[in-house]
């Protein structure tokens, strides 16, 4: 039985992932929707309501929104999610990316593009509820009732999503961050040749590790660092290194012969 215990961990790593995954991919998909309703509204309203206080936190969260579709969220999610059902090495996410500079997530890896996607998701909640707050007092005085309800409705839709994806996006990276910190082995086959080669994590770059708090209607992101495991590389120098209790002894030229 204890021999089956790292399958059954390593099958549920991978329905865990596969899971996360498809949920990520639909609150994309259906934020994505929920953005272009914004952006039809904005324009149709910008002339009427562009000197209103709701109308420029409306603004606020259409800016943001459009900083975090243009990071391309879903090349992140393609890069990583094979790294945690252990498809590919964690190294992978780690290079730079080598794209133009006009591209977004240029000259960045998917690992720090990860992370910058999780602080913009933290900063998006504040203009949502200032903007519904806005927005109903103006409902309260029955100015404007079925723009007020669309609006209000459409910053509900995109707070749930925006918090979800936030608690999904750090229950990622810090997976990520957990692999990147222990020794990877990468097998590399070439013409029915098959080699081993190991990778260590880098002693100078801490890591970061990210929790959610929820503080009284959203949750805030709070950024914790750690010094890098290098127990496994350790290990392995003790184990190459003679133990001092060993004595050797040096034996005289033994001589054949033949009978």
């Amino acid at each position: 039985m204890a021999a089956t215990k790292p399958g059954a961990a390593a099958m549920a790593q991978c329905q865990e992932g596969s899971a996360e995954e498809h949920r990520l991919r639909a609150a994309l998909r259906h934020l994505q929707a929920e953005a272009g309703v914004l952006e039809r509204l904005v324009y149709k309203h910008r002339n009427q309501h562009r000197g209103a206080a709701y109308f420029q936190y409306l603004l606020k969260v259409r800016r943001d929104l459009k900083l975090l579709l243009g990071a391309n969220l879903m090349e992140v999610i393609n890069a990583v999610f094979p790294v945690i059902t252990c498809r590919k090495p964690a190294n992978t996410i780690l290079a730079t990316n080598r794209q133009g500079k006009r591209k977004p997530g240029a000259n960045h890896s998917h690992y720090k593009r990860l992370l910058g996607v999780a602080r913009l998701l933290s900063q998006m909640a504040e203009p949502v509820m200032k903007g519904a707050v806005q927005i109903s007092f103006l409902l309260a005085r029955s100015f404007f009732v079925e723009l007020c309800t669309a609006v209000l409705a459409l910053l509900a839709r995109v707070r749930v999503l925006t918090q979800q994806i936030l608690l999904d996006v750090v229950s990622v990276y810090n997976k990520v961050t957990d692999l990147t910190d222990k020794k990877q082995a990468v097998k590399i086959s070439i013409d029915k040749v098959q080699a081993f080669r190991e990778y260590y994590p880098s002693s100078n770059d801490p890591c970061t590790i990210l929790e959610c708090v929820w503080v009284k209607d959203k949750f805030v992101l709070h950024e914790k660092t750690k010094a890098s495991s290098l127990k496994t590389q350790d290990d392995d120098l003790k184990s190459c290194t003679p133990d001092s209790s060993i004595q050797y002894e040096t034996l005289g030229l033994v001589s054949e012969v033949i009978c």
